[in-house]
């Protein structure tokens, strides 16, 4: 899945002219948090919500402050608060390398850019949308956490057991690393996973449903012998 797929097209912005009032209505009016900023059709700078609310009038002012931090609103222009230091992404990248831009750099959104040209913004909700899609489990299927080697051939052997040996289907997988293993994470279209989870138990693995931490103690896998699946037509 790449930013193409998951950004919004219509991007709302402003100018840098634009006052702190009007900018306020735009994010409130549009239900957004993050407004770029465009001057002669390039991008120059972005303002967030908490920049505009932070300008806005404290409830514990006093009546005189009120009225000059409300007077300023009318005044101040976006180009006086927003940030000119921008981080971008294009509409080819990868959802994963922009949600690991977005987690780098402690940022909201990313524009979008092809070339010059503002074609769309992806923010930290549509990603996290994005990941639920890829990842996120059927309600009607099951969790597994399955612990194996870094070595070749151990995710076919899994996927083998899984989708061959018990005609199950995998609807999502991730393989976070740990150390020298990787934890498994694999989703599947079944409410009731115990054969298959006994069975990889039987192959050598630690299997747990929803996670690891749901292994029963008595359950520590005992490493099979190698099996040569080439010998065996897979």
């Amino acid at each position: 899945m790449l930013v193409r797929n998951k950004m919004t097209s219509n991007v709302i912005t402003a100018s840098p002219e634009t006052t702190l009032a009007d900018a306020l209505k735009l994010t409130r009016g549009n239900r957004i948090r993050h407004l770029p900023v465009v001057e002669n059709n390039k991008l120059v700078g972005i303002v967030t919500d908490r920049d505009l609310r932070l300008a806005m009038p404290p409830i514990w002012a006093s009546d005189t402050d009120h009225a000059l931090l409300r007077d300023a609103l009318v005044t101040k222009q976006v180009e006086e608060v927003m940030v000119t230091e921008i981080i971008t992404t294009s509409p080819t990248t990868p959802i994963e390398d922009a949600a690991r831009k977005l987690y780098e750099h402690r940022i909201g959104c990313l524009p979008v850019m092809e070339g010059e040209e503002l074609v769309g913004i992806i923010t930290e909700t549509d990603l996290l949308r994005a990941f639920v899609e890829l990842f996120g489990p059927d309600e009607t299927g099951s969790r597994l956490e399955i612990m194996m080697e870094d070595k070749p051939g151990e995710l076919s052997r899994v996927v083998r057991a899984i989708g061959v040996d018990h005609k199950l289907n995998i609807t999502g997988i991730v393989m976070p690393r740990i150390d020298a293993s990787y934890t498994v994470v694999v989703h599947l279209a079944t409410g009731e996973p115990e054969e298959i989870i006994e069975h990889l138990r039987r192959l050598g693995y630690r299997v747990g449903s929803p996670s690891l931490a749901h292994e029963p103690e008595h359950a520590n896998a005992t490493p099979a012998p190698v099996r040569h699946w080439a010998a065996e037509g897979f």
